[in-house]
Order: structure tokens, then sequence, then C-alpha cells
């Protein structure tokens, strides 16, 4: 039996039992489709975190204390501050960032949960957000610590109905104590979240962002004497490991710890590869959960193909009575194995595809698909019908033509 008739008797038989041949391929089609899916939203997910890194710049570091080993006069300060920017001439700029939870609140009485960031006026040049209406405080508003917040899109949205809120003023609250500050500026909300987009951000109930002069810290009973972290951004990354032992080593000296490992710096790129771990690690439990999927669809092939043999018992035994030999035989019922696991395949790779655009039409997520994975997708599935087809494919072969003609 050439190719061509190999081809025809395969439709043949797929198109006479309709039905069961879909039923067939669901779980080739539910597992091709999963791994199409998840690959193309982890590969997205993983490139606009990467964007959004290397936009924050991947010269920044961030030096932390490592509080387990550490005790109160290790903490870092407001003089740290200058002692990090002068502590190589690679560094480009230096601004402190403590975070704290607390709430923002409109005339309206409308209130938002928020996340409080005390910065200085060197922060845009670190955490790369974008100004959409006004500005980000300047060192003169710094200095003179002026009571001014820059909010997120997002909040601006949801307390003013509008981004045009230049001039207007919000009630900051952290642990009970409020003040009243301007709003300069509205950053866009989007890339600070790496793309998920304001629809997830809002239907999650993220919190606001607050950006707040560093200055301010202490009018809400924040003792700004210390500094939970400092960033450093570098001129360039060449020298970044060097830069970065200078600042360990200029710190260890003030605070008189040297040797005792109390201060750690990551990088942007670190962060990168953290968060592309995590998304590999959660892309290939859902992966291997789509392998067995695959499995159990290629356990069904093997059950309907068995099914098929037997039902086709007098068409085997008069095939073989005109002279078709064992191997073809075989050849046509591996054949229709794999036709069967190749159009589950192909529907699969459609679906996930559809899917995946759906998905990040709906979230914001952006979905970035591979062929080099879908092409792989369908030579798996090529493969299910080939492991699973082999067996019912040589029970078929085996029959006796005598006996076979004598099956009712």
């Amino acid at each position: 039996m050439n190719l061509i008739d190999c081809i025809r008797s395969s439709f043949t038989s797929i198109l006479h039992n309709k039905m069961r041949s879909f039923l067939t391929m669901l779980g080739i089609i539910i597992g091709i489709s999963s791994v199409i899916l998840v690959v193309a939203l982890g590969r997205g997910s993983t490139e606009q975190i990467s964007g959004q890194f290397a936009k924050m710049g991947s010269k920044t570091l961030n030096v932390s204390v490592n509080l387990e080993d550490s005790v109160n006069s290790d903490l870092l300060n407001y003089a740290d501050i200058r002692a990090v920017l002068d502590s190589d001439n690679d560094i480009f700029s230096v601004s402190p960032q403590d975070q704290v939870n607390g709430s923002v609140q409109n005339e309206s009485n409308n209130r938002r949960t928020s996340y409080l960031f005390f910065v200085n006026d060197e922060f845009p040049n670190i955490g790369g957000i974008d100004i959409l209406n006004g500005r980000f405080f300047n060192k003169s508003d710094y200095e003179d610590a002026k009571q001014y917040v820059v909010l997120d899109s997002l909040t601006c949205e949801k307390l003013f109905k509008t981004k045009e809120v230049i001039g207007k003023s919000i009630k900051v609250y952290y642990g009970g104590l409020g003040r009243k500050l301007n709003i300069v500026g509205v950053f866009d909300i989007d890339p600070f979240f790496s793309g998920v987009g304001t629809n997830i951000a809002d239907a999650v109930g993220v919190p606001a962002f607050a950006f707040i002069p560093f200055t301010l810290e202490q009018y809400f009973g924040i003792n700004s004497k210390n500094v939970s972290k400092i960033s450093a951004i570098l001129k360039d990354d060449i020298r970044a490991n060097e830069v970065a032992d200078n600042i360990i080593k200029v710190l260890s000296i003030r605070h008189n710890n040297l040797g005792r490992k109390v201060y750690k710096i990551e990088r942007a790129s670190t962060q990168i590869n953290k968060y592309g771990s995590i998304i590999d690690i959660v892309s290939l439990l859902v992966v291997s959960v789509a392998t067995i999927s695959l499995i159990v669809g290629g356990i069904g092939v093997m059950n309907i193909m068995l099914v098929s043999v037997t039902e086709r018992t007098r068409e085997i035994g008069t095939r073989k009575a005109l002279g078709a030999s064992t191997l073809d035989i075989m050849i046509q019922f591996l054949f229709e194995a794999v036709l069967i696991c190749l159009i589950g395949g192909f529907a699969g790779v459609l679906f996930g595809i559809s899917l995946a655009a759906l998905v990040s039409k709906l979230t914001g997520l952006k979905a970035l698909q591979s062929i080099n994975i879908i092409l792989l997708a369908l030579g798996f599935s090529s493969l299910i019908g080939i492991f699973f087809g082999i067996y019912p494919a040589r029970k078929a072969a085996q029959l006796n033509p005598i006996d076979a003609l004598r099956k009712d």
C-alpha cells in the first residue's frame, strides 16, 4: 500500500466515526493547547518584566541590611545616602527608599489603601517611572520638604475620575496620622506593573502608589534617621561588581562592622532572573500537567485503535487474502493513529494560539508565541500516535487471515 492509499484509508476511517474520532483527539487537543497557552504567556510575561527592569536600569544597585545579622547601629541612615554617592565616581545618582502601607483620600472622603514610597528627587532616574501629567518633585522641593505627592494614574481615575489632577490636594494617612499633600505629578501605572494593565490591577484591588519626599517622613511619625533601602544608579555597568564592593566597604567602615557581611546589594538583572525563574517553574508545572493530558490522550488513541481492529477484523482478513503483507496492515493502522494525533495536534495549536490571544486581550498580559514550541508540540503529538499506535497496529498485522474471514 502506497502513501496516498494510506492517507485515503485513514481519512475514510476517521470520517466514518466522526464523534468517536473527535473524542479521541480531545485529550491531544487539550494537552497541546495548554502547552501553547502557558508557554506563550510565560514568554510574554518574562519579556514584559525584563523590559520594565531594563527601563529601571540594569545599572541599578539596591543596598539593604541583612536584618538577621544586624544590630541597631548597623541600620542605614540618612547620612549614608551621601556616603554611597561619594563611594565611587561611577555612581550617577542615589535615592533612599522607604516603603510603608497607608492610604490616600480625596476631598469627597473616598479612600484607597496605598503603598507610600518616601524617596528623593533622583528617584525617576532609578525607578523608571513615566510622568503622564505634571512633574516629579525637584531638588528644591525635596530640600524644603514641600508637601507634594506623585500618584499613579489608576488612583487618579478612581478618586477623581480623571488623570488631570495637578494642583488638587489629597490626604495621605499612615499610622493614624493624616497629612494634606498637593498632587504635582501623575505617573503611568501600566509599565510600573510590567505590562499587566490597569484592568487587572483594578480587578484584584492593587493599592495606590504614592511617591512622597523623604524629608516628609518625620511628619508621619516615621523615624527618618533610618533608611530601609538605598538605590544607586551607575553611569555604566562595566564596573558594577567593583562599585558594589566599594559601597559595602564604605558602609561597613562607617558603621564599624567590617567582616560581618551586614549589607547586601542586588542588581536589577538579579531581579529579572528571579522573576524569570518563578515564571519558568510555574510554566514547567503547567506543562507537566499538560503532558499528562497528552499521555492520557495517547491511551485513548490506543484504546480506540484496538476497538477499530476488532471492528475491522474481516476487512483485515480480506486484505491479507488479497495479498496485503503484514507490514502493509501494520503501516495502515499505525498511520491512522498518527493521523488522529496529528490532526488533534494541529487543532490544539490553533486553539492554543486563539486562547492565548483572547487571554492577552482580556487581561493585558502579553502572549509571545514560539515557532519552535509549536513545531515541538506537533512533533510530540506525532510521537504519541506512533508510541500508542504500535500495539494495535501489531495486533492487526498478526491476525490470521483465515480466522479473520471467519469472524462475524
